[in-house]
């Protein structure tokens, strides 16, 4: 039986998530009320799916991803306001990065229990869930016009361009992940980013624009 952890802010909200996701196959077996708690719970707990409800936009997402060190057991489903949509300049960024490293699974706040229930059996089959929402902002998105690489380097996170400066050193996912303390799994998301922000194919490249912008120290 597929094991679930249950991470919203409000007792109420927690509670209609549980009754929603709890089906023959699942059983819930924590609920919190912060990505921090959740974070504490998997140091010492297990579980196969995280569903956690954010109202704080898409950089919520790569903090969750990052503060959590995902790794390759633990799958996550965010509930999101896609109201966001709109609103945030770096959906397009967080969306293709979601997208290529199927790590994390995205559904906007007002699914029915029915979607929800149909999405958990799709993670917990191996498969990632992007809401068609989700979908179709990101590809009206990506149509808009040629970004300076400037702009790009300048949406690097403090912590991507930590992971730059780790692969300039030619250092291993595995040799990046016990240096900075999180996990293989997060490495691979952040160089997701970092490839798709610099628009390059390869590690090398990555490496190559950031020595020339001056983010990379040799």
């Amino acid at each position: 039986m597929a094991e679930i952890v249950i991470c919203a802010a409000h007792s109420v909200t927690r509670a209609g998530l549980c009754a929603m996701v709890t089906m023959p196959t699942t059983q819930v077996v924590e609920q919190v009320s912060s990505v921090e708690a959740l974070s504490q719970w998997l140091q010492t707990q297990h579980a196969d799916l995280a569903v956690i409800v954010t109202t704080d936009g898409f950089e919520t997402v790569l903090q969750i991803v990052d503060s959590l060190g995902i790794e390759d057991d633990l799958s996550v489903l965010i509930l999101l306001d896609d109201e966001w949509i709109e609103i945030a300049e770096t959906a397009s960024v967080v969306l293709s990065q979601l997208m290529s490293s199927g790590l994390v699974s995205l559904l906007p706040m007002d699914v029915s229990a029915d979607e929800i229930r149909s999405a958990i059996a799709a993670i917990l089959s191996g498969f990632t869930v992007l809401h068609p929402n989700f979908t179709e902002a990101l590809f009206e998105q990506t149509e808009t016009s040629f970004v300076p690489i400037e702009d790009e380097l300048e949406s690097l996170t403090p912590r991507e361009i930590e992971v730059l400066n780790q692969l300039a050193g030619g250092l291993t996912n595995r040799e990046i992940a016990k240096t900075l303390n999180i996990s293989e799994h997060t490495v691979k998301f952040h160089i997701s980013a970092i490839l798709s922000k610099l628009n390059v194919t390869s590690r090398t490249e990555a490496v190559a624009v950031g020595i020339r912008a001056g983010l990379v120290m040799l």
